[in-house]
């Protein structure tokens, strides 16, 4: 909640000529002074009169001593005390309690816009947009533009700030990526409107199921295949992928919702392109022995899905948070008769926390990710299970490429230190580190069995350190630039917006 700051001011107005001696004010006291004296006396020009008795009197009514003027006692003497009376996040100006903003961002910087205080309006677009131009072993050569767009659906003392994120990239490798994920919070916070959209037309490398090491990895004995050909590293895979996710939630109260989700996942045009059964031994990967254990469709597969989900959200922003808790749970039914190729349900948990560390400046926090979810009946289609980096923004996992890890169930845990560099907000920096477990499921076929692995029985973490450049200091939209490192290799990720 933004408090508005009052500003008390008294302006004293004092006219007054020359003051009477005190030897004339006790004369005209005592009226020890003729009248035909007074009258007698002519001044000479320039020369105020003497003061008679009531115009000596008026002037002792009003007679101020000299003294200086103190200030006006305002709201605080110390950030740590709007911190304590408000919420973190509120620092003291001028004795007065208001909430905290960087002093500079690109905009000021390029003079595109005036420093100083920026008071947000209701329903102006408050834009962050970037080209994207570049090089990514994954992907090749990229080109495109991204956005974060952070605007105030409602009165912004009432109303969250709510974001989209739409990208369009084309890379070398003919892939044509468009996505937009998305957080809209009406007015005073009544409804939240969390959004996943993308058309994708793709290729990745999968790695098997699990965090460990692949039966596929080594080879294996299968019935009517005899010995197969070892798969130690990348299957690369192309698909296309069209994916519509959106979920409606009522405010219940406080920061409490409860609603609906509503799920389109349609893979298709899928190509193993390391599947070769006619050679001998022949080469089966992840995806196909995955796919025909369980009676999937190799080349295609849907998941429509509801479900019932409930939140409890006080976060300050949907974009860069210095203070709230983010805890959502959400159980979906993937049925056939909604149109999934098989039937299934699962599980969604996620919790995210911020930690004040500083009240002089409250961008200096101590961020917590924690996400688990998994399959709880039935199968999911290989694609569609939960991998890394294939989260509603892509961020989990930074240091391993997407899709290196997947499984029928994940648990991941992201801790991220946040703080300013420069005194005016421009220049930030993170240090993150993260930890990510999947496990697989076990298999029994004729000639082959494999007892799978549970979760926690392999952990992959991973790590770095990463720039922050304010861009829109008044939707707090940085430019990140993170430099990441794990235990498969090193990787670079450039953005907008926090990782969570």
């Amino acid at each position: 909640m933004r408090h508005r700051r009052t500003t008390l001011v008294l302006f004293l107005v004092l006219g007054a000529g020359p003051l009477a001696p005190a030897s004339a004010t006790a004369d005209a006291a005592a009226g020890s002074t003729p009248a035909d004296e007074v009258s007698a006396q002519t001044p000479d020009a320039g020369v105020k009169p003497r003061a008679g008795p009531r115009q000596l009197e008026t002037e002792r009514e009003h007679l101020i001593p000299y003294s200086p003027v103190r200030g006006v006692q305002g709201d605080c003497s110390s950030s740590l005390q709007c911190s304590e009376k408000y919420e973190y996040g509120q620092v003291c100006v001028a004795s007065n309690c208001e909430e905290y903003e960087d002093r500079a961002d690109l905009f000021t910087l390029l003079h595109m816009t005036k420093s100083g205080k920026v008071e947000p309006k209701a329903y102006e677009l408050l834009p962050a947009i970037l080209p994207v131009v570049g090089y990514n072993p994954a992907l090749g050569f990229v080109i495109g533009v991204t956005a974060f767009l952070g605007i105030y659906l409602g009165d912004p003392e009432t109303t969250t700030i709510s974001n989209a994120q739409p990208a369009f990239i084309y890379t070398s490798n003919n892939q044509l990526i468009f996505q937009m994920p998305s957080t809209l919070m009406t007015s005073g916070n009544e409804w939240e409107l969390q959004g996943d959209y993308r058309f994708l037309i793709f290729n990745q490398d999968t790695y098997g199921l699990g965090s460990g090491i692949t039966p596929v990895s080594t080879g294996f004995t299968l019935g009517g295949y005899g010995e197969t050909a070892p798969v130690p590293g990348a299957q690369p895979m192309k698909f296309d992928l069209l994916r519509i996710h959106q979920s409606v939630l009522k405010k219940l109260v406080g920061s409490l919702y409860a609603g609906i989700t509503v799920r389109f996942d349609r893979y298709f045009d899928i190509d193993d392109e390391l599947l070769n059964l006619n050679v001998t031994p022949p080469v089966v990967t992840s995806s196909y022995a995955y796919s025909r254990y369980y009676g999937f469709n190799p080349t295609q597969y849907s998941i429509v899905s509801v479900g019932l989900e409930v939140l409890y959200d006080s976060r300050d922003s949907t974009i860069n948070p210095y203070r709230g808790v983010y805890a959502n749970l959400v159980f979906r039914g993937n049925p056939t008769w909604l149109g999934s190729s098989q039937n299934s349900t699962q599980l969604n948990g996620e919790f995210r926390t911020y930690v004040g560390l500083d009240p002089n400046i409250p961008r200096n926090v101590l961020a917590f990710w924690f996400l688990a979810q998994g399959v709880t009946g039935g199968n999911l289609p290989y694609l569609a299970l939960p991998a890394i980096g294939w989260d509603a923004r892509s961020r989990t996992g930074r240091g391993y490429v997407q899709g290196r890890f997947r499984g029928t169930s994940e648990v991941y845990l992201e801790g991220e230190l946040r703080f300013r560099l420069t005194n005016d907000g421009f220049l930030g920096a993170v240090v993150f580190a993260n930890v990510s477990t999947f496990s697989r499921p076990a298999v029994a076929v004729t000639g082959y069995s494999n007892p799978g692995e549970p979760l926690f029985q392999n952990l992959r973490p991973a790590g770095g350190i990463g720039l922050r450049f304010m861009m829109n200091r008044a939707s707090r939209t940085n430019i990140t630039l993170d430099f990441a490192f794990s235990q498969t290799g090193f990787g670079v990720y450039l953005g907008a917006g926090e990782a969570f």
